[in-house]
């Protein structure tokens, strides 16, 4: 294995056309990236043999094959390799700051809204039932506005009447809306800009992040 102090009998130099040398920074993350990407729990010289495999990569052909052995398995390194804090102390571990996607995980991502044109009683019911200070407007699956609690106040203060008009009638600005895979940094400047919240555009629908949702993540 990797790190003994002995060559073993059986190895023959005359067999072996190259060694590639490889951190143990990259066998440690390319150790967990098989275990996590492949479900296959190897030990750090298996991460090794990967890690040189990618150093190489751009030698070979494609029609050359390619046989990597993981020799080792990782039930010696739970404290090693697979500790986020072992990691972390020596530098090896890579923290990606997660992206619009990742701050959506965990959370119900059954939009809270309210149409146009529904009464912004319904609104305040909504606001009040959730415990939030601000809820997109909708019309035809699309955001069109921003309901949040500063118009509310300002509105009814003006006129209480107003509970039984359309919630377009006190609605703001839509909030910006950004795909999954922005990155925190546009995120944050959005939220940056005056924006209670920001809206993320899914398959089925939208997701919303607000500022807490980052400082959750980053606790």
């Amino acid at each position: 294995g990797i790190g003994e102090d002995f060559l073993p009998k059986c190895v023959d130099m005359d067999l072996i056309d190259h060694f590639e040398k490889v951190t143990d920074r990259d066998a440690a993350i390319y150790t967990r990236k098989i275990v996590r990407d492949e479900g296959i729990f190897v030990g750090n010289s298996a991460g090794a043999a990967i890690a040189g495999l990618m150093q190489l990569k751009d030698r070979f052909r494609p029609e050359d094959v390619i046989v990597v052995i993981f020799h080792d398995h990782g039930t010696r390194y739970l404290g090693k390799m697979f500790n986020d804090d072992w990691m972390r102390e020596r530098g090896f571990l890579v923290e990606e700051k997660p992206n619009a996607g990742d701050l959506l995980k965990g959370k119900d991502l059954q939009l809270l809204s309210v149409e146009a044109d529904e009464p912004v009683l319904n609104a305040i019911d909504k606001m009040r039932a959730h415990n939030i200070d601000q809820l997109p407007v909708m019309e035809g699956g699309k955001p069109v506005g921003t309901i949040t609690d500063a118009r509310l106040f300002d509105a009814i203060l003006e006129d209480a009447e107003v509970r039984h008009q359309k919630a377009r009638v006190v609605m703001g600005p839509a909030l910006p809306v950004i795909g999954p895979d922005a990155q925190l940094e546009d995120v944050a400047k959005r939220l940056g800009n005056g924006s209670p919240a920001v809206l993320v555009e899914l398959q089925n629908g939208f997701g919303i992040i607000t500022k807490q949702d980052i400082i959750g993540k980053l606790k």
